[in-house]
């Protein structure tokens, strides 16, 4: 046939001979008129998209029982998909029937022991809940209908589509006010856990510059306190003024050490100074 018919298929021409016919396309024309399908009850493949056929399904599809791949998609077939009629025919393995206008409710009525695993009904104008034998389906097959719902599909019965955007509406606004409130509480928690570690930091400074303060005060006055001097030894007053002064050691006992101290200055001379050992002076104490 040339491409771009544009009238009916007229079966007077030849075609209601062909009984054992088995692959029919049509497809990509301007076909309207409906095609009576009666006088071809061996087709396995039947291919009618993008032409111009409108009213209710083809006259005779029913009676397809060796039916394998029916394509009705894009073109303006209206009414209801009468699917108890199309799921008992035993090989039907495709059906699309998108971008039409069938209404009504979605097949709930139909077999969900029926051969079908390649099914497309989107952009229609269907209503209600998906059958769950068809919800096995991607959502793709039944996108463009705005009233359906139910699986696979995102939103269920119960709330239907539009609650359903609402709904989700809601929860995003939730969530971003959630997101919100934590970081700014993760934020006062890091301002804090700063603030925190520096107070510990400056009081610990402060309080090791004090120790060291006070040790260096406890050493001065113990040197004062153990220092003994005897009459006659002049030049120095505190140990400070020994350890300035040069020193030679004049020997080691049991005791201690004794060293020659030459004391600098006016009326300085040389004196001896004898080092007790620590464990004496404690024991001494």
């Amino acid at each position: 046939m040339p491409p771009h018919l544009t009238q009916t298929v007229r079966e007077e021409n030849g075609p209601s001979r062909l009984s054992r016919l088995r692959i029919l396309s049509l497809n990509n024309n301007r076909l309207s008129s409906a095609v009576n399908l009666s006088s071809w009850p061996n087709l396995k493949h039947l291919y009618l998209s993008n032409n111009r056929f409108v009213g209710e399904f083809t006259p005779g599809v029913f009676n397809l029982r060796r039916i394998h791949r029916l394509f009705l998609s894009h073109n303006n077939f209206s009414g209801e998909i009468q699917m108890n009629k199309l799921t008992p025919l035993p090989h039907l393995l495709t059906l699309r029937l998108e971008a039409n206008s069938f209404t009504g409710t979605p097949m709930s009525n139909a077999s969900s022991s029926s051969s079908i695993f390649d099914f497309n009904v989107s952009s229609n104008i269907l209503a209600g809940e998906i059958p769950f034998w068809l919800s096995r389906c991607p959502p793709s097959s039944f996108a463009g209908n705005a009233m359906l719902c139910g699986k696979p599909l995102g939103y269920s019965c119960a709330n239907g589509p539009t609650k359903m955007s609402e709904r989700k509406n809601r929860l995003s606004d939730a969530l971003v006010l959630v997101i919100i409130i934590i970081d700014a509480a993760a934020g006062v928690g890091i301002i804090l856990t700063v603030g925190w570690c520096c107070y510990i930091r400056r009081k610990s400074i402060t309080g090791a510059r004090t120790e060291t303060s006070g040790s260096n005060n406890q050493k001065t006055r113990e040197r004062e306190e153990e220092m003994v001097m005897f009459e006659g030894c002049k030049g120095f007053s505190k140990v400070d003024d020994l350890l300035k002064a040069s020193a030679e050691l004049l020997g080691k006992g049991s005791v201690g050490s004794t060293y020659k101290v030459v004391v600098d200055g006016d009326g300085g001379g040389a004196v001896a100074v004898k080092r007790v050992r620590e464990w004496l002076r404690r024991k001494g104490h």
